[in-house]
């Protein structure tokens, strides 16, 4: 049994399209679980921002389940204005998955600054902080 499990693991890692297959029905099981919470009584329930209720200001999340709500249900420019960085992330995420499908079937690499680098998570959260910062200060004065 444990040599039969090692050696599907071996066939699953060296078989890329089978792994591409793997990666993309988990991201759809994701997507799917997302739809399905998003559109149900369950997320009356979500909770509502901490730092907002007892500090008065927000979060860098603030409005992360409505953007992903809204982007689910195809309202985009709702989703926008509600998390503008949360949106652009899902978008970048979704091109990137895109891009790695059409380069793993065609065995090429287009597009390879497109991937993602330590530095574009720095400056991408450095942006998301200073945002929120600017929207804060906005807000109390």
């Amino acid at each position: 049994m444990v040599n039969t499990f090692k050696n599907l693991t071996k066939i699953i890692i060296n078989n890329k399209y089978l792994k591409l297959l793997l990666i993309q029905l988990a991201i759809l099981l994701v997507l799917v679980f997302i739809f399905v919470f998003a559109n149900s009584p369950l997320i009356d329930i979500a909770p509502s921002c901490f730092w907002q209720e007892n500090y008065g200001f927000n979060c860098p999340s603030c409005g992360a389940t409505r953007c992903v709500t809204n982007f689910i249900n195809g309202n985009f420019s709702l989703a926008f204005s509600y998390n503008p960085f949360l949106f652009i992330l899902i978008v970048y995420l979704f091109l990137l998955d895109l891009l790695y499908i059409i380069n793993t079937i065609l065995n090429k690499k287009y597009l390879r600054f497109f991937y993602p680098k330590w530095w574009y998570v720095i400056i991408y959260f450095s942006l998301w902080a200073i945002y929120t910062i600017i929207i804060n200060v906005l807000n109390f004065i």
